[in-house]
């Protein structure tokens, strides 16, 4: 498979976000790379934080990207990086479930640590969706999938600022408090710039992603986007769907039941009512967890109208999770989700 390298600077979150969408929706047998950085303060949501009130400044711009995963710091002073396949599986089978769910950021992350390496830069993965450098957080990594099969994984490096600038944006953005994250103290978090002396350009950045995927692929070639491509992303970028976007996993207040369980990754709240039958009425999911769109809206309307029982949520979730191309990453075990249902409950 070719590997075709794409290299953006400053460009806006909305254009990187149809940027991915753009890529996703026409990525046949040439993967993309897109290394890319944004301009001034940036708040990052997961695909899943239910966000209500955000109060988005002039000083702080909020975007909501396609992965799950945590809320994270972006703008200037990092680096991100697109990785869209035609199936998550493409670097190593023609298989597209050849990969299970749980080893995708595995087998991709390699390639991201490969290059970095090479130039003396010790980035290592502990797992779950961190990057660090002697133990100390540097980076995040995500992934998703279309109902198509074409897979994104995704992330971003700290070169001149780091982690520990989250919760000064989110006391900006969210003084209500309303979107969970995890505190990062300066001793725990550090940048490239820290670890190098002084910080990468994005073209010597560029360079390292490239070398580093580039050992998967049979060919790759740099190759900035075209004309028409430039115009269909600014055609995406301004659509209805677009503008939208943020607001696309609204904070449900219509459901009295909110509780919320600790996760590997971060939390994950159950939002849910329940008929005076005691069946699942309506169910919202939210939070740090990995998935695709269509499953997790196949997953809530799988469970609403069940009996509040384990073996009936069970069941349903089981059903569900037979066809490979679903999957919910976060949990240590999906047995949390009626669980916690049935304890909010107080069944």
């Amino acid at each position: 498979m070719q590997l075709r390298v794409v290299s953006q600077e400053d460009i806006s979150p909305s254009l990187s976000l149809a940027s991915d969408r753009f890529f996703l929706q026409t990525v046949d047998t040439t993967a993309v790379l897109r290394v890319y950085t944004c301009p001034g303060d940036v708040v990052r949501l997961g695909r899943y934080h239910a966000a209500a009130g955000l109060n988005a400044t002039d000083q702080v711009t909020v975007s909501r990207r396609l992965s799950g995963g945590r809320v994270v710091p972006s703008g200037h002073g990092f680096v991100h990086f697109s990785l869209i396949l035609p199936h998550r599986s493409a670097f190593f089978s023609d298989d597209p479930f050849y990969l299970a769910p749980f080893q995708v950021l595995n087998r991709h992350v390699r390639s991201v640590l490969h290059g970095f390496k090479a130039a003396g830069v010790q980035l290592f993965y502990p797992g779950r969706d961190f990057l660090t450098i002697e133990r100390r957080t540097v980076g995040w990594v995500s992934w998703t999938s279309e109902k198509n099969g074409a897979a994104l994984i995704e992330g971003s490096l700290a070169v001149r600022r780091d982690f520990s600038l989250l919760p000064y944006l989110l006391d900006t953005i969210d003084p209500a408090g309303t979107i969970s994250s995890q505190f990062l103290a300066p001793d725990h978090v550090t940048s490239l710039e820290q670890g190098a002396g002084r910080p990468p350009s994005l073209v010597q950045l560029t360079r390292l992603f490239q070398h580093g995927f580039a050992q998967l692929a049979e060919t790759c070639v740099v190759q900035d986007l075209t004309h028409t491509e430039q115009e269909h992303i600014a055609r995406l970028a301004h659509s209805a769907e677009a503008e939208a976007w943020l607001a696309s996993w609204p904070a449900r207040h219509d459901l009295p039941f909110q509780p919320s369980v600790a996760t590997p990754l971060g939390s994950l709240t159950i939002g849910f009512d329940v008929t005076p039958q005691h069946t699942l009425s309506a169910l919202q999911l939210s939070g740090d967890f990995l998935a695709p769109a269509h499953t997790v809206e196949s997953l809530q309307s799988a469970l609403s109208g069940q009996p509040l029982t384990i073996p009936a949520l069970q069941h349903s979730m089981d059903q569900l999770f037979l066809s490979p191309e679903h999957y919910f990453l976060g949990p240590q075990h999906l047995r949390v989700i009626p669980e916690t249902i049935l304890h909010a409950y107080g069944l």
